[in-house]
């Protein structure tokens, strides 16, 4: 993948949020992490200052923070992407250079590998302002189309809808 700050030509555009109140993504969730996300091409980004409640040892990000942080931008490549609702099957971290509190970071995500119309195989990486890798994960993705997620129940029907409209 390239680095989010890298230019391929193409403008990112911005996404419009899903659920207000998701831990990763919803602005009305006061203890989330807010984020906010666009596109370009296959590829989806974030942009986030991490914030001192998210504190692990010392005055680094805690390393579930970071997990979460790749998993929200690996699922929202996968939606986007793929058009899909999305479950995440599997994820592997790898951490690479810490992140301290209050540093601003860029996610960026892309699909790697189609494994069918089921399932898709995303790669999430986390850079800091200097462009430096800071954390990447790969993750198995379940697609599903809003019929088979309806069926799941996982969600009330006005909000699949809502997220419908969004694909």
């Amino acid at each position: 993948m390239t680095t989010p700050l890298s230019s391929s030509g193409q403008p990112w555009q911005p996404l419009p949020n899903i659920d207000k109140h998701c831990f990763g993504c919803g602005p009305d969730n006061v203890h989330g992490l807010h984020m906010t996300f666009a596109r370009r091409g296959d590829q989806v980004r974030a942009a986030l200052t991490i914030p001192g409640q998210f504190r692990g040892w010392s005055n680094l990000v805690h390393g579930g923070v970071i997990a979460t942080i790749l998993d929200e931008i690996m699922s929202w490549t996968a939606i986007v992407v793929a058009r899909r609702f999305i479950l995440t099957r599997s994820m592997t971290v790898r951490y690479h250079r810490p992140i301290h509190v209050g540093a601003t970071v860029s996610a960026i995500g892309a699909i790697t590998e189609w494994r069918g119309e089921r399932r898709a195989t995303v790669r999430g990486e986390i850079f800091d302002d200097g462009e430096r890798l800071c954390a990447s994960a790969e993750g198995d993705f379940a697609l599903f189309t809003k019929e088979q997620f309806s069926s799941l129940g996982i969600i009330p029907e006005e909000d699949l809808r809502l997220m419908a409209e969004g694909l």
